[in-house]
């Protein structure tokens, strides 16, 4: 099971030397937009800026749209709960389906879409570092009110960091245990219940060896939560930051008025 999400990959790009503080917020920015867009129109508008998105970075389109198979459930039980669950006019031969839930569906679908795919787009051009420092620049306000940001900082980044490896280690466990045949596939409901236990039980323990592994990889390299860390590389905005902010930024507006 491949999943690009949470991963890093290393370019030379102009995505990857953007500021990462100028690319956590024009991400938030257009999830936000893509929610709020509600025409076919601003959504094949929306569809192409992200597929230049990922022309500027330097990342293969195959990649991200391999990224997005594992997600593929999730856009088609969203869409399949607006097609029976919306009220309108009826579709012939399919009980409680209407012709508006179906055009929801496939709006929220793309939508949900169009948010991964900025989410991946985000974890594979901004190292974990980067990303770290970006988000104790946003919550450093909260620094006031005694909030430990650069735990909350740390913690967001190795959940981002942990996406890919859980997948890839339920996928390996997965294969070994057919190999072994155990079968996870017949049978009823309950049936299959009982048969993801030799799933979770070695999944759970290389979870928390691996968060093992990673306390003592901290504690060797000198991480103690509340001291102040210096970085050997500075961020700084330039000019090409500041026009990406202003000129994503007034397109995504546009789009929500459109």
């Amino acid at each position: 099971m491949k999943v690009t999400l949470g991963q890093y990959l290393p370019l030379d790009s102009p995505v990857h030397a953007a500021d990462p503080r100028v690319k956590i917020f024009l991400m938030a920015l257009g999830i936000g937009t893509a929610f709020q867009i509600d025409t076919y129109y601003g959504l094949g508008i929306f569809s192409l800026s992200c597929i230049l998105l990922a022309v500027f970075s330097k990342v293969h389109l195959r990649r991200l749209v391999a990224g997005l198979s594992p997600f593929i459930w999730l856009f088609l039980f969203t869409a399949l709960l607006h097609v029976f669950m919306t009220p309108g006019d009826a579709i012939s031969r399919l009980p409680y389906a209407t012709w508006q839930g179906l055009e929801s569906g496939i709006r929220v679908g793309c939508q949900l879409i169009f948010a991964i795919w900025l989410s991946t787009l985000m974890t594979l051009t901004t190292s974990p570092l980067d990303m770290v420092w970006a988000l104790e620049w946003y919550m450093t306000p909260l620094k006031y009110i005694r909030v430990p940001i650069d735990e909350i900082a740390l913690l967001v980044m190795l959940a981002i960091r942990f996406i890919p490896l859980l997948f890839e280690e339920t996928d390996r466990i997965i294969k070994a245990q057919k190999a072994r045949g155990v079968d996870i596939e017949s049978g009823g409901m309950i049936r299959k219940v009982k048969a993801l236990i030799p799933i979770l039980v070695p999944l759970l323990y290389s979870v928390f060896r691996r968060a093992d592994d990673l306390a003592i990889a901290l504690t060797l390299r000198g991480y103690s939560p509340g001291i102040k860390r210096t970085r050997m590389k500075q961020m700084k905005a330039v000019f090409s930051d500041y026009a990406a902010l202003v000129g994503v930024s007034a397109l995504l507006v546009g789009l929500i008025w459109l």
